[in-house]
């Protein structure tokens, strides 16, 4: 029988040559290693191309969800334009039409007439318009019989510095300017205070 005695060892073991056994086809296990190296590199390559595409997916996941304040955003500025535009088309119709003489003041002359609040004397009212406009309210009203009297009462003058389709009227009382332009500018206003709440 042999007997087998443990020595107590408490010092790093140093320059101990382990022995390497032959594989049956004779690579020695250091290939082994290589390839169980070769496979931690693949690994880590995987984990960054997976990291990598986890990131790209929340970067794109980003990039959707922000799509529709981006559209919002877009949209808001369009319909900016848009309302900018249709005001700009309106003010050159209604200035075209102006320019023309499309626009009648016959009906803003004739709430003048009915609406005023006179002075001292009945006959201080003093119509004023464009010398393009005065002959074609005149002769209009000459087919207002209801308004003779109104008519007779009131002076009517040719002013060159009221506008196309304009009227100012002029009591001891006070005073009404009626210009189409100022009007459309004040509508402008309000469609834009609209657009933009």
């Amino acid at each position: 029988m042999t007997q087998t005695t443990t020595v107590p060892f408490h010092a790093p073991l140093l320059g101990i040559r382990l022995h390497t056994r032959r594989l049956a086809g004779g690579a020695p296990q250091a290939g082994r290693v290589a390839q169980l190296l070769d496979l931690k590199v693949r690994e880590e390559q995987r984990q960054a191309a997976t990291k990598a595409l986890v990131d790209l997916a929340r970067t794109g996941k980003r990039t959707v969800e922000a799509i529709p304040q981006q559209v919002g955003s877009r949209l808001d500025e369009v319909a900016a334009i848009a309302v900018e535009l249709g005001l700009a088309i309106a003010r050159e119709i209604v200035g075209a039409s102006l320019d023309k003489g499309l626009v009648d003041p016959t009906p803003t002359v004739v709430r003048c007439l009915r609406d005023c609040v006179h002075g001292s004397s009945k006959s201080d009212l003093v119509v004023r318009l464009n010398p393009h406009d005065l002959a074609a309210v005149q002769q209009q009203l000459q087919g207002m019989p209801e308004l003779a009297d109104e008519v007779a009462a009131s002076r009517f003058v040719a002013d060159a510095t009221v506008a196309r389709g304009g009227v100012r009227a002029e009591t001891g009382s006070g005073r009404l300017l009626y210009d189409p332009r100022e009007v459309l500018e004040r509508i402008c206003a309000e469609v834009r205070r609209e657009a933009s709440s």
